[in-house]
């Protein structure tokens, strides 16, 4: 049988594939065993998103048949079935499988959308229902450090985030139909929250898993709230220079972590709020489309340059 192991060799050696690559290139030529943990969790969280929608269209078909308290009940059962994987490998020391911690991820937004649905139909905490975001933000926490899941916890801030009024789509980062300069300091706020959980919860315990889950969420907020500071005048003196700081602190965090994806937050995110900014402001249309063209560009090779260092061995 013909073999590639000598040129992905002499490939790996001239350095034009990485070891990773060459790895499993090597062995997938050779009919080893390789990884497929990336598909797998990709299909699993595909399964998770197809099971809530599952639920969400048989609770509405036979909702007048099941009424309020049966559904309730029904939406606690299943979650409470879902979590039993992982309390069966919590209780026995061991780690949770992958399809265990998306069993529990499936369990943690049962969860919410039970309380949500509850809320709606019992008025359960009154004038007060705003704060079951929080709740829920709370009850994810406990979950999440309860079974070491960095999943649940990302349920966990993103409730936090609702509680602060941040939306979780690009379109209400860039805030349509709101008060831009008070989504902004939600945002801000939120992220600030985040960063302070982040170093309390590194130095409550230094092997945590949740800090690069810290990171994201805090990065994506606070950037998303410099740029809604961006869209509205005065508003962008203040939050044209804070996008640059963050931009700059993302970039050089991303090259001293080897992360490509904060390298793409502050360069994409820098190009978006300067656009946002300065494009309005232009007379004429040819002008601003000009303008965003020459942003992009600039972007797109500056992302390039950096990915390229980023990849450079360290002599």
């Amino acid at each position: 049988m013909h073999s590639l192991e000598p040129e992905l060799r002499a490939l790996h050696a001239e350095g034009a594939i990485d070891d990773a690559t060459a790895a499993r290139a090597l062995a997938r030529d050779g009919g080893q065993v390789f990884s497929v943990h990336p598909e797998l969790r990709a299909t699993l969280y595909a399964g998770v998103l197809m099971v809530m929608s599952g639920v969400g269209i048989a609770l509405a078909r036979n909702l007048e048949r099941i009424g309020p308290l049966g559904i309730v009940a029904a939406i606690a059962l299943l979650a409470a079935t879902c979590a039993v994987p992982a309390v069966r490998a919590r209780r026995a020391g061991r780690e949770s499988g992958v399809a265990a911690e998306y069993l529990l991820l499936l369990a943690a937004l049962l969860l919410s959308a039970d309380l949500a649905y509850a809320e709606r139909q019992f008025s359960l905490l009154g004038p007060l229902w705003s704060w079951h975001l929080m709740l829920l933000a709370v009850v994810h926490a406990v979950i999440a450090y309860a079974f070491a899941s960095p999943l649940v916890l990302a349920a966990s801030l993103t409730a936090l985030a609702g509680w602060f009024g941040v939306g979780g789509t690009v379109g209400h980062a860039l805030h349509l139909g709101y008060s831009t300069p008070q989504l902004g300091g939600r945002a801000l706020a939120c992220a600030t929250a985040i960063v302070a959980w982040r170093y309390a919860d590194r130095r409550a315990r230094p092997g945590t898993r949740f800090t690069d889950v810290f990171d994201h969420f805090a990065a994506n907020l606070a950037f998303w709230g410099a740029i809604a500071w961006c869209l509205e005048w005065p508003w962008a003196f203040a939050g044209l220079p804070l996008l640059g700081a963050l931009a700059y602190a993302s970039v050089r965090r991303g090259l001293r972590i080897g992360r490509e994806s904060f390298l793409v937050y502050g360069v994409v995110y820098a190009a978006i709020g300067l656009g946002a900014a300065v494009a309005p402001e232009l007379h004429g249309l040819t002008t601003q489309l000009g303008f965003v063209l020459v942003v992009v560009c600039a972007a797109a090779a500056l992302l390039w340059r950096l990915r390229r260092r980023l990849r450079e061995p360290v002599a």
